[in-house]
């Protein structure tokens, strides 16, 4: 239960750049959910980024492989490649140990009709089988910023939408950015009040914290947006929340027509 925004916008020299961010809501198995001063997020190299939502116990296995080198393109393989070879093995865990078998042996069943239900339950448990974790990566390629979301089964490139919200508070964030209509020709400071404004938007989803991490993530490198801008930006918020509530206009609204 997390949320993650990312969104492409462009500095004053016309340079593309990445605002990210994050909240610091963390679940645990029978003890619920509590807010830690905890980073979501974590820098593979000095312009990559990798967030998730999910399983955050999986996190440093799933990238550990991609911080010797790697280009931009590798790391989106190799995430991919770990988080299907962590499905396999699980399945091979929690199912196939139990009856004795292998892939093999579950590739020889599909070769013929299945003849009892358990050959069918096992392959519904596995076609239906998923981590339930997403991960959301961004850097650049050639220059351009790059925001990609990974599954065990795909890769999403997100670069010609511009930005991309994963996590339970998702669906709140991607409406409101594309409520802004937002473009990753948008200028820098535009992009950070549409990400500010998502991440507070998704606030009421569940499982989504109210503190925040924001950054700015540059081919340069990672500039974290601090806690004197961040009140900028809330002040902001809050004006554009009440402007309609409070507008001298409404008055007009319940005047009668004679």
């Amino acid at each position: 239960m997390t949320i993650c925004i990312a969104a492409i916008g462009k500095d004053e020299n016309d340079t593309e750049a990445i605002v990210f961010a994050t909240d610091h809501m963390v679940s645990l198995p029978i003890i619920g959910q509590f807010e830690m001063p905890v980073e979501k997020y974590k820098k593979i190299n000095d312009n990559a980024i990798a967030m998730l939502a999910g399983e955050s116990l999986l996190f440093n296995d799933i990238i550990d492989q991609c911080r010797n080198n790697c280009s931009f393109d590798q790391m989106k393989e190799k995430i991919r490649q770990k988080m299907f070879n962590i499905r396999e093995e699980r399945i091979q865990k929690q199912l196939l140990d139990t009856y004795k078998m292998t892939y093999v042996n579950v590739m020889d069943l599909l070769k013929n009709p299945l003849q009892n239900p358990y050959a069918t339950n096992i392959i519904k448990f596995i076609s239906e089988y998923t981590l339930s974790t997403l991960i959301l990566l961004i850097g650049f390629r050639n220059n351009q910023a790059q925001i990609v979301e990974i599954t065990e089964n795909k890769i999403g490139e997100i670069r010609d939408i511009g930005f991309d919200a994963i996590g339970s508070g998702g669906l709140q964030a991607m409406n409101t950015l594309l409520f802004q209509k937002h473009s990753k020709n948008n200028e820098l400071s535009t992009t950070i009040y549409n990400v500010y404004k998502a991440k507070r938007n998704a606030e009421v989803a569940a499982g989504v914290g109210k503190e925040t991490d924001m950054m700015i993530l540059r081919e340069s490198g990672l500039e974290k947006i601090d806690e004197d801008r961040v009140k900028i930006l809330a002040n902001i918020y809050e004006e554009e929340l009440n402007y309609g509530k409070s507008n001298e206009k409404l008055k007009n609204v319940i005047k009668k027509v004679i």
